[in-house]
């Protein structure tokens, strides 16, 4: 019976050591498992990372290249914008050139024309030059007494304007002085009012006062009436 009972617990002693040695050799399963599982989302973690930079590199890249581009649209656009110009404004000079030289021409023909014009007009000018020289007379003798009417009309507007100045600031300082009478008059009635609203005060603390001294008296009076019966 004893070495039944010891080969049993050998046997025991046996099982939880297996045991121990099972649930180490777990933990350093899950141990392991979970080190590779690290290094496997550390590795993931690293290789988004180099993916994230790599795309951002790209991305800037394009940007510069898409700028560059850009920059070099609106050059070309400048630069044929200025060459637009520049044909615009010798077709505009060459315009102009031409119609200088047909105006010369013009104006020479017309030079001409208005000399023989002038010629024979210098005879016909002789002839209208005393009848202007009355109608000059006239109209600036017209002109003297429109001259003297809208003077005369100046002066009555300005006039004019000057009373109506000085009644808009009589208006202003009468009204200035009626504001600044009806603001002392309100003051002078806040005045009044808080001065009444302070009588009544110190009435009613007079009256409470004397209410309650004439209570106490009654008091004081009804205890010694029940003193002296009670006496």
């Amino acid at each position: 019976e004893a070495a039944a009972e010891e080969e049993e617990r050998l046997q025991r002693a046996e099982a939880e050591e297996r045991r121990r040695e099972a649930e180490m050799e777990e933990r350093r399963r899950r141990a392991e498992e979970e080190a590779k599982q690290r290094r496997e989302a550390e590795e993931e973690d690293r290789r988004r990372e180099a993916e994230e930079a790599e795309r951002r590199k790209k991305a800037e890249e394009e940007e510069r290249r898409r700028q560059a581009e850009e920059a070099e649209k609106e050059r070309k656009a400048a630069e044929e914008e200025r060459r637009r110009k520049a044909e615009e404004e010798e077709r505009k000079r060459q315009v102009e050139e031409e119609e200088r030289r047909r105006k010369a021409e013009e104006e020479e023909r017309q030079r001409e024309a208005e000399e023989q014009e002038r010629r024979r007009k210098a005879e016909e000018e002789e002839r209208r030059r005393e009848a202007e020289e009355q109608e000059r007379r006239r109209k600036a003798e017209e002109e003297e007494r429109r001259r003297k009417a809208e003077e005369e009309e100046r002066r009555r507007k300005a006039e004019e304007e000057e009373r109506l100045r000085k009644a808009e600031e009589e208006r202003r300082r009468k009204a200035e002085e009626e504001e600044r009478r009806q603001a002392e008059e309100r003051r002078k009635a806040e005045e009044a009012r808080r001065k009444a609203i302070e009588e009544a005060r110190k009435k009613a603390e007079e009256e409470e006062a004397r209410r309650v001294a004439e209570e106490e008296a009654r008091r004081r009076e009804a205890e010694r009436l029940a003193q002296q019966a009670a006496e």
